[in-house]
């Protein structure tokens, strides 16, 4: 059965009547890690390559928003701030930035890499934390192990605790206080690498 005109004339005095929808802004903030602000250029020469990884995160971080801590056992998230890229993949490129600074190496080599290309020097790290707490402050715990090439013996063990206190509910310095903690991460690293005997 077909509308009458009059309910006809309803219908579209209704779609003209301000039954538009507008878009709503996009309010969401994007970041990424950068590498220490000019750092001390490393010693070259024969130093051995070093490879960077694998890098394990716990499970909570994995996910583009922004992580806050609320409590002992209790994470939020932003709804308006979000990593840039995968955590992962920012996280390596900016410390691998710091260890080509840092380390007296020939070369950094991501993980994965082929056997061919195989490092002499190999440090996996293990992510406890990387997060802002909601009374203000960023907090990066790590893990890390340095071998003697891939798969190699470990040669050096180490944790790397950086805590850095930030305005409450300020993203961008929390994330900026972050990266210094990747720096931090990465002098630990290097420091293991000159107390190493010449290879």
């Amino acid at each position: 059965m077909r509308p009458s005109s009059g309910v006809l004339a309803l219908l579209v005095a209704a779609g003209a009547g301000g039954c538009v929808f507008e878009p709503r802004p996009d309010n969401t903030r994007y970041y990424t890690l950068s590498p220490e602000a000019d750092p001390p250029a490393a010693a070259r020469g024969t130093a051995p390559s070093l490879g960077l990884g694998p890098i394990t995160w716990p499970p909570y971080l994995d996910r583009p928003e922004l992580a806050t801590r609320l409590g002992p056992g209790r994470v939020g998230y932003s709804a308006v701030e979000r990593w840039a890229a995968p955590l992962d993949e920012i996280f390596q490129r900016a410390l691998a930035e710091d260890l080509r600074a840092r380390v007296p190496a020939r070369e950094v080599v991501l993980w994965p890499w082929s056997r061919s290309a195989s490092p002499d020097l190999a440090v996996s790290v293990h992510v406890l934390r990387f997060e802002s707490e909601a009374a203000g402050a960023a907090v990066f715990d790590a893990r890390w192990t340095l071998q003697g090439g891939a798969g190699g013996p470990a040669l050096a063990t180490g944790e790397t605790r950086f805590r850095e206190a930030v305005s409450p509910n300020d993203a961008e310095a929390a994330v900026a206080a972050l990266a210094r903690g990747i720096g931090s991460l990465a002098r630990d690293v290097a420091a293991a690498v000159s107390r190493l005997p010449p290879r």
